[in-house]
């Protein structure tokens, strides 16, 4: 999408006794730019509005424009709220993961709730997780230039071939890549692994957490990957037919959990942090106390 293109983003709020609320900018108004420029996102507003003199090019609710200038501290807030941080539209999942709860809903739940947000800039905002599977290079050049760290990623699996059959992409297999890609830019990232019976676990999840441990080790002082999640796959009976997935057991439970504090106590050693960590889940689902 060009920046003429961008559809003005909406204003839902005036905080009261901001720069905004001076200059009378009023909640159902629309921002259309910021110093000539079109804002893509909360991110880009927040780049743009870190200048002392800030133009803004304003709809008013019958949709006349009107320029603000306003005069202000660097960094200081104008007070402005928004019905979305993404005005350019959602960027949804490429994948078709059997475990994704998105499909495991009841069908009547509003729209809002079926869309699949694979988001890089809500991953940066908000720390929901991503896959890295849908970006052009567009997208991977403006995360080096504004320096989006940490993301959130869902790694499920660092094998490629394994990985790809997991989301169903052929794109998943290029995941030690993508994270040599992030070393190199001396960007950081939280990983996730959703443990599968019989598809993830086991020597897979062991190769996982180690390859991804290699990636905690810190480069010109900077580490990474700085944490790896650990999660039980969610299964409800909404979910499609035939997704070839076992519920995690009791039994599976204990094994992961002995398997990753295992792991667990040498990552202490040799990176000076526990990294890999367990969801509450396990020790729920496997009948013991929390740590």
């Amino acid at each position: 999408m060009s920046r003429a293109s961008l559809k003005p983003a909406r204003i839902s709020a005036v905080l009261p006794g901001s720069l905004a609320a001076e200059v009378g900018i009023q909640p159902g108004e629309a921002l259309v730019s910021i110093n000539g420029e079109r804002p893509r996102d909360l991110i880009d507003y927040r780049f743009l509005i870190a200048e002392e003199c800030v133009s803004l090019e304003i709809l008013n609710s019958q949709g006349i424009p009107r320029t603000v200038e306003l005069e202000k501290g660097i960094d200081e807030d104008l007070g402005l709220e928004f019905e979305t941080a993404l005005f350019d539209g959602l960027i949804q999942c490429a994948n078709a993961c059997p475990f994704c709860f998105i499909d495991q809903q009841p069908p009547e739940m509003r729209a809002t709730l079926h869309l699949k947000d694979d988001d890089y800039r809500l991953s940066f905002l908000y720390g929901s997780y991503l896959t890295l599977t849908n970006l052009p290079a567009a997208e991977w050049e403006r995360i080096a230039r504004l320096r989006l760290s940490p993301l959130y990623v869902s790694v499920h699996a660092t094998d490629p071939e394994l990985r790809s059959r997991l989301l169903k992409n052929p794109r998943a297999g290029l995941i030690l890549e993508q994270l040599a890609w992030f070393r190199q830019h001396r960007l950081q990232l939280h990983a996730q692994v959703v443990v599968c019976p019989g598809w993830n676990d086991g020597d897979h999840l062991t190769r996982t957490l180690l390859d991804l441990a290699a990636f905690r080790r810190p480069v010109d002082g900077i580490p990474t990957v700085l944490s790896a999640a650990v999660v039980p796959v969610g299964l409800t009976r909404f979910r499609p037919p035939g997704d070839e997935l076992v519920p995690v057991d009791a039994a599976k439970a204990r094994e992961v959990i002995q398997q990753v504090e295992t792991l667990q106590v040498g990552f202490r050693q040799t990176l000076g942090s526990t990294f890999a960590w367990l969801a509450d889940e396990w020790y729920l689902l496997a009948g013991r106390e929390l740590p």
